[in-house]
């Protein structure tokens, strides 16, 4: 099979892509996830009993929060999978699919780092195959990096750190002929959600999409990431979770978030309006060459000198991120749409530096 021919997926080309022995493992099980229905007493685990809001153990499947997010994106909760942070559900997948010391997983950076790290810490080889200048696919030079040992290709959209949306007809065609699982991470669509594939998922048996609370939500700080995927996917995730790895704290703030969807698209619409503003007024300044196109809550942005614009902000309390070592990232800094005052203090000291 040649990398341009489209695959057709059925549940047992996706049971021979999981290691064998995940497919085998007997998960831990909990008296309290076996329990099904309303416990009056609770004696099973040996918590404490003295009630102060974390006494006792988190739903080991955080079903109310799955039915929540399952409501809001139109999506069976049995298909969702909860992690600490999508950076759990990064290695869950590569320890799912990837035969140690075997096997491959393909990504193009510049991207988000764990994909990497995920490779590293399970012994997986990572492959770059690196965008083009604009951050767009390189499709014949990804495909032709497909082969026998390339197990999982990670797709980013909206991407980190370029901000810009990939071209769905590329990324369609990819998951078509990507001869293993496709990732699309999609940690920024509540700021673009018509570019979304979550309404397609059914399309692709060999699609896990990822998303997250941390953005759009504003819940970083909560670490609640999403998969969602095939059913048999999802029961492969739930037999190598930890046996409560998203917190009690955790899931009652999703809940309480996921209850009020428009309060978070408020807030979206407000970094969107920043993220624009900043765009206006960067590109006045003499210190700017480039700011890319974006469709998140940050921005790209090519300065003529990134190591002194960095220094002269971290000197004045002033944080971004800087990107200059990623490929096709030169002298780029990525910057965060923050609250107008804060935006307000950046754009003031890179007036400065202007000035100097």
């Amino acid at each position: 099979m040649t990398a341009t021919e489209t695959i057709s997926w059925t549940p047992e080309k996706i049971r021979e892509l999981v290691r064998p022995n995940i497919l085998t493992l007997k998960p831990y099980s909990s008296a309290r996830s076996e329990f099904k229905g309303v416990a009056e007493v609770l004696l099973d685990a040996n918590e404490s009993p003295f009630d102060n809001g974390v006494n006792r153990y988190p739903d080991p499947l955080a079903t109310a929060v799955r039915q929540a997010i399952g409501g809001l994106r139109n999506v069976d909760p049995e298909r969702i999978m909860l992690g600490n942070g999508s950076d759990e559900l990064v290695d869950y997948v590569t320890r799912i699919f990837c035969h140690p010391g075997r096997d491959a997983v393909l990504a193009l950076p510049p991207t988000f780092g764990m994909y990497k790290v995920a490779a590293g810490i399970n012994d997986v080889e990572f492959r770059a195959v690196n965008l083009l200048p604009d951050f767009t696919i390189p499709v014949d030079q990804l495909k032709g990096a497909f082969d026998d040992k390339t197990r999982i290709l990670w797709l980013c959209s909206p991407n980190n750190p370029s901000g810009n949306a990939m071209d769905p007809a590329v990324m369609e065609d990819l998951i078509r002929t990507f001869p293993g699982i496709v990732v699309l991470d999609e940690a920024y669509i509540d700021f673009t959600p018509e570019a979304s594939f979550l309404p397609r998922l059914d399309e692709f048996p060999n699609l896990i999409i990822t998303q997250t609370m941390s953005k759009g939500w504003g819940m970083a700080g909560a670490r609640v990431g999403m998969a969602f995927a095939s059913e048999f996917i999802i029961t492969m995730m739930k037999a190598i979770k930890p046996p409560y790895n998203v917190n009690v704290i955790s899931q009652e703030r999703a809940l309480a978030a996921l209850q009020r969807p428009e309060v978070m698209q408020a807030k979206v619409n407000t970094l969107i309006g920043e993220r624009k503003r900043l765009a206006r007024e960067l590109d006045s300044l003499a210190c700017v060459e480039y700011i890319f196109p974006s469709v998140t809550n940050f921005l790209l942005v090519r300065f003529q000198d990134s190591a002194a614009v960095y220094q002269f902000l971290l000197d004045r309390g002033i944080v971004v991120r800087n990107q200059s070592y990623q490929p096709n990232a030169e002298n780029c800094l990525r910057i965060t749409a923050g609250l107008p005052e804060e935006n307000d203090r950046l754009l003031a000291a890179l007036r400065e530096f202007d000035a100097q």
